[in-house]
């Protein structure tokens, strides 16, 4: 009974109103323009997508009747299979009969017959169209008044208008009952749960596909769980069994097991096999189990292909990865310089794998913390890789992303910035707008920003770019856990400190449950928690929580890392203000030689701590004058 529509023969009209300037009494919708967009995505790609993207027509903020009519009109004459319509904005509700209009940028609620689209244009659309199917999703309520908090109600019930045969009606809301939506939330609350269904699939049925129906089904049981409004259905024959999506398969509904390595143990096969698994493994965020794969792995293929087999040396090159991505820089270095002698040895100096494998061990020289040497290797590798593999080239953008990168940490920001900016659009353009190394160079992009003094800009770009990648990666992939760390303390230097400390409040938890309590990035999301809780008024909470973390962060990282010198000096201040400032100042003494030998004694930290030192000092030298000039011992008789 299960079937898909056939995209050559179907047509889906998509129509969104997120804006009524004409109508104080019509709150603009912003997340509906996402609703349009996501759902588009979702129709027109998969496995194939449901509907052509030729044959998708997006209305957006149409402004008049006509601007909605036509391309509808156009739409259901054309279509022979199925003919879906989607509307997502503000109902209006007819004074007269009753009769439901369709909100338009140019509406005002008081006169909706002339202002609005009226319901009837749908019915006759349909009634005109010769699609074996027809499918409505309503995502409004019917009414011209706005409430707090949602689009308001009507007294008429729309799906008994909707009689036409083979037609399959959805609705996001009983006929009294309000839509709802949420500023800041990338969708309206029902759409948001039909496009979650429709990207990942529905939990408790067993088939990959979402039908109709069963899209229906599983609306009906989560949206009134979380409080929201029960969908209302009205189908037709056999329209319920169409299959709208198969959601496409992601890496964090499913860890990569031991079992992924098919193939025997004991042949090349099944090397290749795994050391592919130890790819997959890093990829997924779970290095540390890649780095001690890549290492059972790599001798075997020494030992049954040779030490000159590409393989080989392509899996030397993946164990230097993985081993610095875990935290051994140093050793990640030492394994690239001696696996990238060999590959220009026997692969040649212009070889694919020795260009990488050259732009991997400039990055492992720049993370040791030889910033212009990893610039200048950077420089040389990147116009090889321009030259030989082409400005489009995978690696080549990899290249000039690190290139942003150590330009940047060797002191020019700004010119960070620039590079990360020309990137991005490229990175976009060649490898698509959700591959990770475009979401990487959009968050650089930000980071550099931010670091060149454009702090809100960057909380701005970071703000633009989080829901994208939650969207398209999943909220518990690394990167969206990485973005929201990053806005939120851009946020926090742009001077919104209590969005910082509710923004990293937030993430901690995420980032302890998926990353790992010891993952470096959970651990400098907690150092962060710490500062802009004391940021916003809470000393001895920000106390609190610096003595929790300075023993973990140095355990983990090590006594010489930079979080652990700067969680130290942090917990020194926030000791000071809370009023231990003599305590506050022998932790000073004790942080600040080693910031100078390990940082340098021009590090922006080293500065800043050096500074507060001083002032913390003013202070003690006042308030413990006594202690200081005579001691804390008995005061005896003077000789």
């Amino acid at each position: 009974m299960m079937r898909s529509p056939d995209p050559a023969c179907s047509r889906a009209v998509l129509i969104g109103t997120a804006e009524y300037p004409e109508d104080a009494l019509l709150p603009g919708v912003p997340a509906v323009r996402n609703n349009v967009r996501d759902l588009k995505r979702l129709l027109t790609e998969g496995r194939p997508g449901a509907f052509s993207p030729a044959c998708t027509c997006t209305v957006l903020d149409p402004a008049t009747p006509r601007d909605l009519g036509l391309p509808l009109l156009e739409a259901a004459r054309q279509a022979e299979d199925v003919f879906l319509v989607y509307y997502a904005g503000h109902g209006l509700i007819g004074h007269e009969r009753r009769e439901l209009y369709l909100g338009l940028s140019k509406s005002v609620s008081e006169a909706p017959s002339f202002t609005a689209f009226p319901f009837q244009g749908i019915r006759e659309a349909f009634r005109a169209t010769p699609a074996r199917n027809r499918v409505l999703i309503l995502d409004c309520c019917f009414s011209g008044r706005a409430i707090a908090g949602g689009l308001s109600g009507t007294y008429e019930p729309l799906i008994d208008q909707m009689e036409i045969t083979g037609t399959y009606t959805l609705t996001s809301a009983a006929a009294n009952e309000p839509a709802r939506f949420q500023d800041g939330e990338r969708h309206t609350a029902f759409t948001g749960e039909l496009l979650l269904a429709l990207r990942d699939g529905i939990p408790s049925t067993s088939s990959a596909e979402v039908t109709l129906g069963a899209l229906f089904r599983h609306l009906k049981r989560v949206l009134p769980a979380k409080g929201l409004p029960e969908p209302q259905q009205c189908g037709t024959d056999t329209a319920e069994f169409l299959i709208l999506t198969r959601p496409r398969p992601r890496a964090r509904s499913r860890r990569v097991t031991e079992a992924d390595a098919g193939g025997p143990s004991g042949t090349r096969e099944g090397l290749l096999a795994r050391w592919d698994l130890g790819r997959r493994l890093g990829e997924e965020g779970r290095t540390g189990e890649a780095m001690r794969l890549l290492n059972e792995v790599v001798p075997d293929l020494t030992r049954m292909l040779g030490p000159d087999d590409p393989a080989t040396l392509v899996g030397r090159v993946n164990l230097a990865y993985w081993t610095g991505r875990e935290g051994d820089t140093d050793e990640a270095l030492r394994l690239s310089t001696a696996v990238v002698g060999d590959m220009t040895r026997v692969l040649g100096p212009h070889h694919r794998a020795t260009l990488a494998g050259q732009s991997q061990l400039a990055h492992w020289v720049g993370e040791s913390g030889r910033h212009h040497e990893a610039l200048s290797l950077t420089t040389s590798v990147l116009t090889d890789l321009v030259r030989v593999l082409g400005p489009d080239d995978r690696e080549t953008l990899i290249g000039r992303a690190r290139l942003a990168r150590w330009t940047g940490e060797a002191s020019d920001p700004a010119a960070a910035a620039r590079l990360s900016g020309e990137l991005v659009p490229d990175l976009s353009r060649v490898l698509g707008a959700e591959d990770r190394e475009t979401f990487t160079g959009r968050m650089n992009l930000a980071q550099w920003t931010g670091r060149a003094g454009g702090t809100k800009r960057a909380a701005r770009l970071l703000t633009d770019l989080v829901p994208d990648v939650s969207w398209a990666l999943g909220a518990d992939d690394r990167h969206t856990l990485l973005s929201r760390s990053r806005m939120a303390h851009w946020s926090g230097a742009a001077g919104r400190r209590r969005r910082a400390r509710r923004l990293f409040a937030a993430a901690v938890p995420d980032l302890e449950r998926v990353l790992g309590p010891d993952d470096r990035e959970t651990l400098l999301a907690r150092s962060q928690l710490a500062h802009w809780t004391g940021e916003t008024g809470q000393a001895a909470e920000a106390v609190r929580l610096f003595s929790l973390l300075v023993s973990d962060i140095a355990w983990v990282l090590g006594s010489d890392d930079r979080a652990t010198l700067v969680s130290r000096a942090r917990l020194a201040h926030w000791t000071a203000v809370q009023g231990e400032v003599g305590d506050a100042v022998r932790q000073f003494h004790a942080v600040l030689p080693d910031l100078n030998r390990l940082l340098g004694p021009d590090a922006p930290e080293t500065v800043e701590n050096r500074v507060l030192l001083a002032f913390w000092r003013k202070k003690a030298d006042r308030r413990l004058k006594e202690q200081i000039f005579y001691g804390t011992g008995p005061r005896g008789a003077s000789p």
